[in-house]
């Protein structure tokens, strides 16, 4: 389903290791790089119709912060790489689906409803999604053999993103922060 605009709310890592990760997103998919961060989406995509601004969204962004308060900080365990090949050409970082990712995801549903991954939820971290099938299987196997597939990484979040992006905007815009009890 299309709309004019999309919303989303992630969890943004910070720190190092981060940094290292959007290195090997810019290296190999600079477009995807650089209409977002480095993030796991919790809730979402969702498509809204309307201009895309914070102020459309008010009802949105009031019902999250009613909801966030039931959301614990958690680690996001980074490790791995894999893919969704053949269905699509998307190679990630693989996030455990802790307890507290879960959770919070459930929260962000109970207020947001449901999402287009339903069940099927597979946490991750995108590094490349315009690759064509080819390149895509050849870096997987790259990435395979690296650190990125052999390493785990934990990083807390205490912050929730709320994320929008209209048909014509270049990237994704924060539209509301949310600190985690």
């Amino acid at each position: 389903m299309a709309g004019d605009y999309r919303v989303f709310v992630g969890a943004f890592p910070a720190g190092d290791v981060v940094e290292s990760i959007q290195a090997v997103r810019l290296q190999h998919d600079a477009k995807t790089a650089r209409i977002t961060a480095p993030h796991v989406t919790l809730a979402g995509t969702y498509w809204r119709s309307g201009p895309a601004t914070a102020d459309n969204e008010a009802e949105t962004i009031a019902r999250l912060n009613a909801a966030v308060p039931q959301i614990r900080p958690f680690d996001l365990v980074m490790g791995g790489v894999g893919s969704f090949l053949p269905a699509n050409p998307v190679i990630f970082l693989q996030i455990e689906s802790s307890p507290g990712l879960l959770a919070a995801r459930r929260v962000l549903q109970e207020a947001l409803g449901p999402d287009k991954h339903g069940a099927r939820f597979t946490p991750h971290l995108t590094l490349t999604m315009r690759l064509d099938q080819g390149q895509t299987a050849l870096l997987l196997e790259d990435l395979q053999r690296s650190r990125w597939h052999t390493g785990c990484w934990v990083i807390r979040i205490e912050e929730l993103g709320f994320m929008q992006r209209g048909s014509g905007d270049p990237g994704w815009r924060t539209i509301a922060h949310m600190s985690l009890s």
